[in-house]
């Protein structure tokens, strides 16, 4: 009997933010896990079928039935086998592992979504799966990543259905030319393992360097993430900093160092050197406050943040400053995008002793 485990996980609900802000015959045939996913995620938008951008190099591409199927927004997560509860949000087994993978190495978030639903009852998921299989039909999907240039390492996650990859993700992979990039599967399942889906995914990204896969047990999940950090270290993929040039920000009398970052956004800010700006205390998380002029440059930011980082955020045009908190499940998310633009790499405690506002210089270092 199919099994369904609850866990509260710290998967963060959105925080609003002001400042920018049984026997087998065939032991062989799995059949696909269910359900995997309710239709359209509740909780945020980095579940969406755009890309939800990250550092720029990597991208967590998933497909799972919890956002390609027409659940009821109540529905009752006791009758399947790969819903985790948190909070009350509902993800996928799937996106939990893509989100353990974004959270070691940074990344571009992306819901593989078939423009089709996929039905909720699973019999007639395993039919569908098993009919598309043996035609070998490929379902139409939602939207194209019109950028995929830019990525040098695509992971790919599914559950195993019938020992192999959904189709969609199939229709995923014939989409792009993946020579000279690395493409790395990760997957659930049931007790099954991996199956054939690591060879099918090899063999719809030719030319791609592909690294060993991680094939995790749906019930398995919760507890899983140390389990994948140190599947990344070993088959040597990891965070991928920008790179950039010394700064130092003044205020209130202290003098912090710090690196800004080689994109166009950052270099046209920095040609603003010295910018003053005045920034306020927010959340007591971070200071933001106007920008003195709007940049030309934009991109579309993305919706966290980590200690240290220096933001802009093109919806008010403000700068700030994250200094802590990233880690915790009511403040580390954002509803409004950022674009990181530098860090501040020296001693972010002293944040917490300076006064609620004031004058911020950014500067280079001579």
């Amino acid at each position: 009997m199919r099994q369904l485990f609850i866990c509260l996980l710290l998967l963060v609900p959105v925080m609003t933010f002001a400042g920018c802000s049984g026997g087998n015959d065939d032991p062989q045939v799995e059949t696909p896990d269910s359900p995997d996913n309710p239709g359209g995620n509740e909780d945020d938008e980095d579940g969406s079928g755009t890309v939800t951008p990250g550092n720029g190099k990597i991208l967590i591409a998933w497909f799972s039935r919890w956002g390609n199927t027409n659940y009821s927004s109540d529905v009752d997560a006791s009758t399947g086998a790969s819903i985790i509860v948190g909070k009350g949000t509902r993800r996928g087994t799937t996106e939990v592992v893509a989100r353990y993978i974004q959270t070691a190495v940074g990344g571009d978030l992306h819901l593989i979504e078939t423009t089709a639903s996929y039905p909720t009852n699973f019999d007639d998921v395993r039919d569908q799966n098993h009919a598309e299989q043996a035609a070998g039909t490929l379902p139409s999907l939602k939207n194209r990543i019109e950028n995929m240039d830019q990525y040098d390492v695509v992971f790919i996650g599914y559950p195993v259905w019938a020992t192999d990859v959904p189709q969609a993700v199939l229709s995923f992979l014939s989409a792009y030319d993946f020579s000279g990039k690395t493409v790395v599967s990760f997957c659930t399942h049931d007790g099954y393992g991996a199956g054939s889906s690591y060879r099918s995914v090899q063999n719809a990204a030719s030319g791609a360097n592909v690294p060993d896969g991680i094939a995790i047990e749906s019930t398995d999940v919760p507890s899983a993430e140390s389990q994948v950090q140190n599947w990344l270290e070993r088959i040597g993929i990891g965070r991928e900093e920008p790179q950039g040039k010394s700064i130092r920000v003044t205020a209130g009398g202290h003098t912090f160092t710090g690196e800004w970052f080689d994109t166009p956004l950052a270099n046209e800010i920095r040609e603003m050197f010295p910018l003053t700006a005045t920034l306020g205390r927010y959340g007591g998380r971070e200071y933001y406050g106007s920008m003195p002029q709007q940049p030309t440059h934009t991109e579309e930011g993305q919706l966290r943040f980590e200690n240290g980082d220096i933001t802009y955020c093109p919806s008010n045009n403000t700068i700030a400053i994250f200094y802590t908190k990233a880690d915790e499940p009511d403040m580390g998310q954002l509803t409004m995008r950022i674009i990181p633009i530098g860090k501040v790499t020296s001693d972010l405690g002293i944040f917490d002793e300076m006064d609620s506002r004031l004058e911020f210089i950014f500067d280079n270092v001579q």
